[in-house]
């Protein structure tokens, strides 16, 4: 049934001829461009406009990130206080709640740990590393080549997938 949608959505779309490939100008002095086993031409197609369903999800996307980043200030303003992050060799770092990232405790240590730094360990727990910690934590850095990161790291293709799937179909 979305499939049926997607169809009817693509045959509405306008292709600009010009940009597709064929004998109209363009930079090959107006040759004919070789055709594929089906006789179309094997230029490339490109929209003029896009579907609706875009400026849609655009918008909405547009609506809730405004909405959390609001959120995000409104906890920073009210509910920032000092923590302390403990390390995994024991040190701890002086942080702020609500403002203090993973990734900015990383760059305090040194630049190429944070270059390096794939994912970050939160309480035993997955944490981004641009979410700000909230509380007194224990934080611990993962590079790619630790089996946790590498985990993660292959289900970020899968999920930037289903965004994808949802933002464009």
């Amino acid at each position: 049934m979305a499939d049926q949608a997607v169809v009817e959505k693509m045959s509405e779309m306008q292709v600009d001829e010009k940009k597709k490939g064929g004998t109209q100008g363009g930079k090959d002095g107006g040759k004919k461009k070789p055709k594929n086993a089906a006789g179309q031409s094997a230029g490339r197609a490109e929209l003029t406009t896009a579907p609706e369903y875009i400026d849609e999800r655009l918008s909405l996307y547009t609506k809730l990130k405004a909405e959390h980043d609001a959120l995000m200030a409104e906890r920073a303003a009210k509910d920032s206080r000092a923590i302390k992050v403990t390390l995994p060799d024991g040190k701890v770092v002086d942080a702020e709640s609500w403002k203090t990232t993973p990734y900015q405790v990383a760059c305090g240590i040194s630049q190429g740990l944070a270059d390096n730094t794939v994912i970050a360990k939160v309480n035993n727990g997955v944490w981004d590393l641009d979410r700000p910690l909230e509380e007194d934590c224990s934080l611990q850095l993962l590079k790619f080549d630790d089996e946790e990161a590498q985990a993660v790291s292959q289900l970020h293709p899968l999920a930037d997938s289903l965004l994808i799937c949802f933002f464009l179909l």
